[in-house]
This record gives C-alpha cells, sequence and structure tokens, in this order.
C-alpha cells in the first residue's frame, strides 16, 4: 500500500494504526506520524548538514529529513527486508541517499553525524552510548513508557533508578527518568547534555538533546540530576530549551501542524519541576476541583507564573507553594 506523508510517499508493507507495533515488523506506523513530524520541526529550524535515521524500518523518517528539510541523511537498518524497502521508497520519491543495512552501534562507532535519530522498538538504552559518541544533536523516542515511569521493577535494571510515582506524575517523571539516564551516560564520556525540547504523547515519550563536549559540560550536566521525594536519579532541570521555542518556525503543512502548535504554546510555560494536580490537592481538601483556568487566572494576580502542563490537563505548573493553591481552591 502507498501513503502518504507530509511532502514523501510511502510504500508499506503493513500499517499500525494504534500503539507501537510489534518487535521486528516492517510497518509503517500511522501513530507516529506526529513524532516524526517533531523532527521535522527540528530539522527545520536548525542547522544539520549530516544524518543518521538509525533504525529506519520503511525509511519514512530518514525520507522527510531529506526531501523536507534538505539534510544528507544515512537510512540505515538492520533487518535486509527493511533495506529493500527503504530501497524502494527512496525510489518511489526520486532521492538519492547512502542506504545501509548494519548494526546501527557499529555504524555510529566509525562515524560522526551532525544528527541522529534514535526510534527504536522499547527501550533506547542500547543506543545511548555510540549514539552520544557519534553525534552532535539526537532525537530519541521510547515506547517503554511504564518502565521509565516506574510502573514496573524494571526501571531499576534497565535506567539504574529507583521510582515510585503517583499516576498523575508518571509521565513527566518517565521523561525526567529518561533525560537523566542520557545525561548520567554521557558524563562518563566527559560528555554533557541539553534539552531543546520533551514531549509525551500517548504510548512514546520523545526527548531533543544537544551533546556537549568537555568535562565542564559533564560536570554541569551532572548538576542537574539528582534525587526527587519519588526516587530517581533523574533530571530536575528544563526539559525544554526556552529561546528554541519562541524562535523556532512550525512548518505550516505538517501533518500534525494543529496538535504541535498546540503543544508548543504548552511547552513555553513548562518552567518549573513537576506540577500541582488540582483534583489530588481538592481531593485532600475534601472540596470539589475548580476549573483549571480560574486557578490559574488567580495565581496570576497574586503574582505568581502560573501555566497548563501538556503531562496533564489538571495540572498547573507554577512558582506558587502548595498552600498558596490549597487557599485558592478553599476559597473558590
Amino acid at each position: 500500500m502507498i501513503v502518504e506523508e507530509g511532502l514523501v510517499k510511502i510504500y508499506a508493507p503493513a500499517i499500525n494504526i494504534k500503539g507501537p507495533g510489534k518487535a521486528g515488523d516492517i510497518f509503517y506506523n500511522r501513530a507516529m506520524v506526529i513524532n516524526r513530524d517533531t523532527t521535522i520541526f527540528l530539522l527545520s529550524n536548525l542547522k544539520v548538514k549530516y544524518a543518521l535515521d538509525g533504525l529506519a524500518a520503511t525509511g519514512v523518517r530518514g525520507i522527510r529529513m531529506i526531501k523536507e528539510c534538505n539534510v544528507s541523511t544515512v537510512i540505515n537498518d538492520i533487518n535486509p527486508k527493511a533495506v529493500e524497502v527503504i530501497k524502494r521508497n527512496a525510489e518511489l520519491n526520486g532521492i538519492e541517499t547512502k542506504i545501509t543495512n548494519r548494526d546501527v552501534n557499529s555504524l555510529m562507532a566509525e562515524e560522526r553525524f551532525d544528527y541522529i535519530d534514535i526510534d527504536p522498538f522499547g527501550s533506547p538504552a542500547a543506543f545511548i552510548d555510540m549514539g552520544l559518541r557519534s553525534g552532535r544533536i539526537l532525537g530519541i523516542t521510547a515506547t517503554d513508557t511504564a518502565t521509565l515511569g516506574g510502573r514496573n521493577r524494571k526501571a531499576r535494571r534497565r535506567y539504574l533508578v529507583d521510582i515510585a510515582t503517583p499516576p498523575h506524575y508518571t509521565h513527566e517523571i518517565g521523561i525526567r527518568v529518561l533525560l537523566g539516564y542520557v545525561g548520567r551516560m554521557a558524563a562518563r564520556f566527559d560528555l554533557g547534555i541539553e534539552p531543546i525540547f520533551s514531549m509525551w504523547h500517548g504510548h512514546f515519550y520523545r526527548i531533543y538533546i544537544r551533546v556537549k563536549r568537555g568535562v565542564s559540560n559533564a560536570k554541569r550536566t551532572l548538576e542537574k540530576i539528582g534525587m526527587c521525594e519519588y526516587g530517581g536519579p533523574l533530571w530536575l532541570d528544563s526539559l525544554h530549551d526556552f529561546s528554541y521555542l519562541e524562535e523556532a518556525k512550525l512548518p505550516s503543512w505538517l501533518p500534525s501542524y494543529e496538535k504541535l502548535k498546540k503543544y508548543i504554546e504548552l511547552w513555553k510555560g513548562e518552567k518549573f519541576f513537576l506540577f500541582h494536580h488540582l483534583p489530588t490537592i481538592s481531593s485532600y481538601l475534601k472540596k470539589s476541583t475548580p476549573p483549571i483556568n480560574r486557578v490559574i487566572e488567580y495565581l496570576r494576580e497574586l503574582g505568581y507564573e502560573a501555566y497548563r502542563t501538556h503531562f496533564s490537563p489538571e495540572g498547573v505548573k507554577t512558582n506558587a507553594p502548595r498552600d498558596i493553591i490549597e487557599k485558592i481552591i478553599l476559597e473558590d
């Protein structure tokens, strides 16, 4: 079947509509269009000359990187059947590019890239070390959200953390665990990281980071990783580069333009560590939950910063202490 995404056409041996699919399958995942659109959003706003789509499957992301962002891209997959599909799709879109049938870690060990995309089935942990050493900017997907959010015991073994997370904090904690893990792995090689933007959507987490070389950057990164009341270690600093979000332009032709536009506005307000979950506080106070916009308005009238968050429709990011939130709820 031929499907269209962005400015490209893709031959898809199989199509997956929801969720991450199955390991080893070669399929076009319609649920990941917004994930790939974030890559185009990133590359459209940064100077990137040489990139790697390391776990390419049908090659749709790498082909879009070439055609929509004019970035010279190596498209790789370890599965020879996937490579045949990628070649067919490159021809379908009239592009010439380097297509390889390699273990992505061995490929990253041999070459350096301005941008590397790591989009595996499940955990990206096995690809982090070589990605950090090979790439200047990394885009990383994780679909093992239950593990990262502390909802199963694999977190301690896979990401070297001990987490006990309330349900409403699962996804912010999950992204912070992922960033913290990548940062700790980077420091082992005298590298540091800086998030560009971070996203939870449905069944996946997605982070984009700059890799910064040097001991001082490694030390600076470790200073941003630590424990919180729910465990750790995890990333305690900003999830986004706010100057990037203010200046970057979102291409209007992206398939998920309207959704991403809303995400970007929410990301701009995610300035603080975790958020206040209004239903939880209201339940503790034995009060009904007030409308979130009203709480934000009251907080701003009191001189605090207050914003919504993409991690919860009922969460408020603010520099106000909890007792101020409680007072607003009690008096509402």
